[in-house]
């Protein structure tokens, strides 16, 4: 493998944002619209857990992007 081992692993850490965003979305409405049917709650529960899946992806992408720009500040004088 050609590289610095260093940039391989930010490369995977940061690349895995957009999976993270869209299983956290997808778990939330599909998780919401499963209760939904078994309590017959439509679509109160989908839209609670959807919007707690749109929440956690974004503070996925917060946290990343916090690393990120950590990361990237090079050490401290």
């Amino acid at each position: 493998m050609m590289g610095d081992p260093k940039m391989w692993r930010a490369a995977a850490k940061y690349s895995a944002v957009g999976i993270e965003m869209g299983l956290a979305v997808a778990i939330g409405g599909f998780g919401g619209a499963f209760l939904d049917g078994k309590l017959g709650t439509k679509p109160y529960l989908t839209d609670i857990l959807l919007g707690c899946g749109i929440v956690a992806g974004f503070l996925g992408l917060y946290r990343v992007a916090r690393d990120f720009r950590r990361d990237s500040a090079g050490p401290k004088s």
